[in-house]
């Protein structure tokens, strides 16, 4: 049994990923600095304590004792606000200050292992060809500050560092999700790549398992995402059928990560963690979330 520390914990997959490590025999402590959080966590069955991400006093205390610390960090903007660059600062500063102030206090409380979430978008735009976590990265928009968080993982902390880079998230409480589904009511795609384009996508449960995987594989950077990713017009068929409305609208072309055909696989984390995708997030999910 590990103790951990989890930054993030009450987020979407914070939540998910406290059930999932106490279920595989963890002691489990989130960091929160509300009264709701510290009650949500209880009724996990998991600690809580409060600490400010960007003080390192603060965190190294809270990481006292800890054998790994995962951060799970984001402050994403809903789906109104997502092309406004402004609505991404908190997430940015979330990425760059927070990350490296965690990594330095994990190192400084003699912490052993270091989880850091980043994003399947990172990668140049692959094509056909599978892309695994050595392919060549792009960066650009969104991404950048995601590279800038990973880069504070490895360099700022001295233990084993695990980067998890995931998919689009699929669920209930999946922001996206929402959004693509009434988009797709109004009889318009939500993709803002060409049809051809692979998308990674990753249903939320999965996404917890992950973590708790993370936790058995060696150091290194893993992606996570279905097994089998899809392209923007198999999405689009699955979300067509799911709001019963015929073939969706395509958007005008953009440019951006979300854009780009990403093929990426997941091969190492099921060979190396032993953790495998229990559903195929980008068309098996829309019915039942529909309903």
């Amino acid at each position: 049994m590990n103790e951990i520390v989890i930054t993030g914990s009450t987020g979407v997959i914070g939540q998910r990923a406290v059930r999932e490590l106490l279920a595989a025999g963890h002691g489990v402590t989130g960091v929160t600095r509300s009264a709701r959080g510290r009650e949500r966590l209880a009724s996990l069955g998991a600690g809580a304590d409060d600490a400010d991400v960007f003080d390192e006093a603060s965190l190294r205390r809270a990481f006292d004792g800890a054998d790994a610390v995962v951060n799970l960090l984001t402050h994403i903007p809903g789906a109104d606000r997502m092309a406004d660059p402004s609505a991404w600062e908190e997430n940015d500063r979330i990425r760059t200050e927070a990350s490296a102030t965690i990594a330095r206090a994990a190192r400084a409380a003699g912490v052993r292992r270091l989880v850091q979430e980043s994003i399947a978008f990172v990668y140049a735009d692959g094509g056909d060809a599978w892309l695994d976590e050595d392919a060549p990265v792009a960066g650009g928009g969104v991404t950048t500050t995601a590279l800038t968080a990973e880069r504070n993982a490895r360099e700022l902390f001295d233990g084993d560092t695990v980067v998890l880079r995931f998919g689009l998230f699929m669920g209930l409480d999946s922001g996206f999700t929402r959004a693509a589904l009434e988009t797709a009511r109004d009889g318009d795609s939500a993709a803002v790549g060409p049809p051809g384009a692979f998308r990674p996508m990753l249903w939320l449960e999965d996404a917890a398992a992950a973590v708790a995987a993370a936790m058995r594989a060696p150091a290194g950077t893993y992606n996570v995402a279905d097994a089998d990713p899809a392209t923007n017009a198999e999405i689009d068929a699955a979300l067509a059928a799911a709001a019963g409305v015929g073939a969706l609208r395509p958007q005008a072309p953009q440019d951006g990560p979300l854009a780009r055909s990403q093929r990426v696989s997941s091969r190492r984390l099921r060979e190396l963690g032993g953790w495998a995708p229990q559903v195929r997030a980008a068309t098996d999910l829309w019915d039942r979330i529909a309903a």
